[in-house]
């Protein structure tokens, strides 16, 4: 996939905006595309617009010479709010901390949150510009029964969710899509960080039980989960 970048004249697309939204899909794709993203967040911050990034690595789709943590570094200098699941922040940044085996953890189910505090402080410090690190934690007992969190990281105070026990999956392509949208409205909403972190999770909690990769949800339907105590029951 080729982009050329100055087919896009980011200084008008942006006129009027508020916030800028990005994956770390799009740079995975060709040079040009990231190229194109980085182009974007300059541009975006330049304007005063707040600057979120999912870094959402995916090895299949960086193919073209260049490792992720070349490209999502820069990028990343120009975000305010990271977004991450178990193992982004290590393969898309390159940001480690000692004795954690993602994948192990993800499949046995063995979350160590005091970890992800450690790695959420060390990006941070990484990244003085971030002004919060989101980490969705997936605990993978099986294809269709998996624990489901998150955590966050204001540079003053480490919240972590409810954790949701979520059992016959529908499916799980777009929860952590559905988890950043709900970071994003909590944040534009005016949420406090603790509140904003179980309504995102919340959220991507209930993307589970919908088919397809938008997550169809009301608010209210969200609301309904947190005060529900994280029981499950869902009224539609």
């Amino acid at each position: 996939m080729e982009a050329q970048s100055d087919a896009f004249d980011w200084e008008r697309l942006l006129d009027g905006a508020a916030w800028f939204h990005i994956t770390g899909i799009t740079p995975a794709l060709s040079a040009s595309t990231a190229k194109l993203t980085l182009e974007a967040v300059k541009v975006a911050k330049q304007k005063g617009l707040t600057v979120s990034c999912d870094y959402n690595y995916r090895q299949n789709l960086w193919k073209y010479g260049r490792h992720a943590p070349e490209v999502m570094t820069e990028i990343v200098r120009y975000t305010d709010i990271g977004i991450a699941n178990e193992e982004d922040c290590q393969r898309a940044l390159g940001i480690t901390v000692e004795a954690q085996n993602w994948e192990q953890a993800v499949e046995f189910g063995q979350i160590d949150t005091g970890k992800y505090r450690e790695l959420c402080e060390k990006v941070l410090t990484t990244f003085p510009n971030l002004k919060y690190q989101a980490i969705t934690l997936r605990e993978s007992y099986s294809a269709d029964r998996n624990g489901w969190s998150a955590c966050l990281h204001n540079r003053q105070q480490f919240y972590v969710s409810t954790r949701y026990d979520v059992s016959d999956i529908v499916d799980r392509v777009g929860t952590g899509d559905a988890f950043a949208a709900g970071m994003i409205y909590g944040l534009i909403s005016g949420m406090q960080d603790e509140k904003l972190l179980e309504f995102a999770t919340a959220a991507s909690c209930l993307k589970h039980s919908i088919p397809g990769d938008m997550n169809l949800c009301t608010v209210d339907e969200v609301r309904q989960l947190i005060a529900g105590g994280g029981s499950g029951r869902i009224q539609r």
